[in-house]
């Protein structure tokens, strides 16, 4: 059984979160792939953040979406985590891109359900991805339905997985990935230890697993034992 270790928003229990710095330390700890969040600036830039609102990571009140890129890059993105990463900046997708296209296996895009975005958005995004050819690589995610759906009409050559948080959840996304051919549903971990037989359910469906986000490493153990092969986690790299 080949173990596909993947980083949480990069290796956010030592550097901050959603980082390039972040990125560069899963890639030379040796992480399989990498899971990150993205969303749209004020100005339609996509940018490398998880929350809607920048408080918790910059220090600064406002929304992400509500911020153009160029003030976005004011702010300082790894002084909450710790000195040595205060030179650390909200990353677009296209700088961090040149980082993570060094990933063995995937990249997992988490596309914030806050966020509109339009055909024309979404058309940019597909083509940057194709740009740097590495569309063999991404695995675009989302619990928002109608980017999932804008993604699939664009274009027909990208993996896309739907992320639920418990049982109802995953019925419901299983269905909708069964209907549309999606091959990856990413759960969280706890709803897989509860309910094994969703397991070799999916996967007779052709849906493969993505457990997320284990940073215990007896319940890792238990999801390996379950036969689960793909794992976020934020420190067991």
């Amino acid at each position: 059984m080949n173990l596909e270790i993947i980083a949480h928003r990069g290796f956010s229990a030592i550097a901050p979160e959603n980082t390039l710095a972040a990125f560069e330390l899963a890639i030379a700890r040796g992480a399989d792939s990498i899971e990150f969040d993205i969303q749209l600036s004020a100005d339609n830039v996509p940018v490398i953040f998880h929350d809607a609102t920048l408080d918790r990571i910059t220090g600064v009140s406002g929304k992400v979406r509500e911020t153009t890129l160029s003030q976005l890059q004011t702010l300082n993105a790894g002084k909450w985590f710790s000195d040595e990463f205060s030179q650390e900046k909200i990353p677009t997708l296209k700088e961090s891109l040149a980082i993570l296209k060094n990933v063995g296996k995937f990249l997992y895009f988490d596309v914030k359900p806050h966020c509109e975005w339009s055909d024309a958005d979404v058309a940019d995004f597909v083509n940057t991805l194709k740009g740097k050819e590495i569309q063999h690589k991404c695995v675009i995610t989302s619990f928002n339905d109608k980017f999932l759906e804008q993604v699939r009409r664009l274009s027909g050559d990208l993996a896309i997985g739907h992320i639920v948080a418990n049982l109802e959840a995953y019925k419901t996304q299983f269905a909708q990935a069964v209907a549309h051919r999606d091959n990856l549903i990413s759960s969280q971990y706890r709803v897989l230890l509860e309910n094994p037989a969703l397991i070799p359910e999916s996967r007779s469906q052709g849906v493969d697993i993505v457990a997320w986000t284990v940073d215990d490493r007896a319940d890792m153990q238990k999801l390996i034992d379950l036969g689960i092969t793909r794992i976020v986690t934020n420190c067991l790299i």
